[in-house]
């Protein structure tokens, strides 16, 4: 009796730290997408004499928002499948090579002077290129082996990025400054119909994620244990790391190396609801997108420069909060 009584006591616990985290998010959607410079109030959206306010409102500022919502949520949820996958809690979404290949995508797409909508697509097409190269790569007699994917990972990163570097020297001043954009992170809002498209990609590997949480359970315990206990356990590597690969790819190319979010979140995420990844997942996505927007919003107002016309990148924003918190959640763990 006691049992149960402690279980409804924790389920209860839970739910409530789940709840106060949603209205948190919504709150913050409400309040983040109004402030800033200039201050719109909410009558705009139905005040006709408010238009101009309006206009940056729907096509500006809550789009925006909604961006970093989503990017923030793909990099926590990809840092907690990566570190379940490698049994590592260092492991962040970028450990593995495929962000190095979107990222030489969208350089070479800026430099070759490309269409700007299509420098996210040469970025994205990169990244499947890097994913199959790294699966194949990896893979002995069609077993995926985890330590070889991270050897792999680690070698294609410094070498793209050493290709970036190569390509960046050879950039005019506009391009260096986009280049650069793109290495520090920063959340550029889209057009509604690339949001939604992007909406629905990230939605749907977030459901088959969601639906691999308990194998991600099972899959922390050890290769030998999970097989006894019956798991296919190439396959599921094979889906998780395919599937979580696939969000770092669309988020480097639509935002670039947004830092930290990836590997703190996932920390966080468990010291407030344990280590059940079906728990740990959803939480995650809400704490990394309530993270990155306020990130965003400090980058965007707070460490804005008017006088030199720009602002500080929001992946410089999250590495300056990042860097002490994951230093004080190492201490309290």
């Amino acid at each position: 009796m006691d049992i149960v009584a402690n279980e409804y006591w924790l389920l209860k616990k839970m739910i409530k730290k789940s709840l106060i985290i949603s209205l948190a998010l919504i709150f913050a959607i409400f309040l983040l997408s109004f402030l800033g410079d200039p201050i719109i109030s909410p009558r705009a959206l139905f005040d006709k004499a408010m238009e101009l306010d309006r206009n940056i409102y729907l096509n500006f500022r809550l789009p925006r928002v909604l961006l970093a919502i989503m990017i923030g949520a793909a990099l926590s949820v990809s840092g907690v499948s990566f570190q379940a996958l490698l049994k590592n809690p260092l492991a962040d979404p970028y450990i593995l090579g495929v962000s190095g290949g979107a990222a030489l995508g969208y350089v070479l797409g800026v430099v070759l002077g490309f269409p700007f909508f299509l420098v996210p697509i040469m970025g994205f097409a990169f990244a499947l290129g890097t994913l199959f190269c790294l699966y194949k790569l990896a893979c002995r007699r069609g077993v995926l082996s985890v330590l070889n994917l991270l050897l792999i990972g680690i070698v294609f990163n410094a070498f793209s990025f050493a290709l970036i570097l190569v390509i960046n020297s050879l950039a005019n001043f506009g391009q260096a400054q986009q280049i650069l954009y793109l290495l520090l992170g920063s959340i550029d809002p889209l057009g509604w119909d690339k949001l939604i498209i992007l909406s629905v990609f990230i939605l749907g590997a977030f459901v088959i994620l969601f639906f691999q949480a308990k194998k991600l359970n099972i899959l922390s315990l050890g290769d030998e244990e999970a097989y006894h206990l019956g798991l296919n356990v190439n396959r599921e590597k094979k889906i998780i790391f395919v599937i979580t690969s696939l969000l770092v790819g669309a988020s480097v190319s639509v935002c670039g190396l947004i830092g930290f979010i990836g590997l703190i979140v996932p920390h966080l995420t468990r010291l407030i609801f344990g280590a059940d990844n079906r728990i740990v997942l959803p939480m995650s996505a809400l704490i990394g997108g309530l993270l990155l927007m306020s990130c965003d919003f400090i980058a965007g107002n707070i460490f804005s420069f008017e006088v030199l016309n720009t602002r500080l990148p929001v992946g410089a924003v999250t590495a300056l909060i990042g860097a002490p918190l994951f230093v004080v959640l190492l201490k309290r763990t």
